[in-house]
């Protein structure tokens, strides 16, 4: 979902609370989120409420497992749809750009979900003596995050239908990177000449 708020014409995604309840849009994602107080993510850029629903999705998935990656890449896509302050932050540049490593194995190189994830906590071990680097580069986030958020997820219950909105979320998630795509595919490439 997609709406127009007036002032900033900042574009808003996700799901729309129930009505009644305050919303507004994440920092991070843009999705709608309640308007709570709370904590977020200590690096990520995340509204209280947006912090709260990936706990709420992720609960729900631990409980009830879904096949497919959705398990393996919730991670990956919240995280790169909430990477404001990376310019600022090292840990947040190496949280961009592993996640972005992962999606993009998944989602085009084909890798398997568990494999993916599991090269999560050597890619930077791996890939950075290989490509020059002693850390990874700040790359700018996108100005739109994708039209799908975790927001987006909140209220799912059937398996079919989480499982079809969390393949969207990690394909809005990496498209909306559309910009760096080139650089990550060489990151990919160099991850898997070592872990294939």
């Amino acid at each position: 979902m997609s709406m127009q708020m007036d002032g900033d014409a900042m574009e808003q995604q996700g799901a729309v609370p129930s009505q009644g309840s305050p919303v507004l849009p994440c920092a991070g994602c843009g999705g709608l989120v309640p308007d709570v107080s709370g904590p977020a993510h200590p690096y990520m850029q995340a509204s209280p409420g947006c912090w709260q629903i990936y706990g709420g999705v992720v609960a729900r998935w631990y409980a009830d497992p879904l096949a497919g990656p959705a398990p393996w890449h919730h991670v990956d896509a919240y995280a790169v749809q909430h990477a404001g302050g990376a310019q600022h932050d090292r840990r947040q540049r190496q949280s961009v750009a592993v996640h972005l490593i992962t999606l993009c194995s998944l989602l085009e190189f084909g890798q398997r979900p568990e494999a993916a994830a599991a090269r999560r906590g050597r890619t930077s071990d791996v890939v950075l003596p290989r490509v020059g680097l002693s850390d990874w580069p700040y790359l700018e986030p996108p100005r739109r995050q994708g039209p799908v958020t975790i927001a987006d997820l909140d209220g799912v219950r059937t398996t079919a239908e989480q499982e079809s909105v969390a393949a969207a979320w990690f394909e809005s998630a990496w498209a909306a990177w559309a910009e760096h795509h080139a650089v990550v595919r060489t990151w990919v490439r160099v991850l898997q000449e070592v872990h294939p």
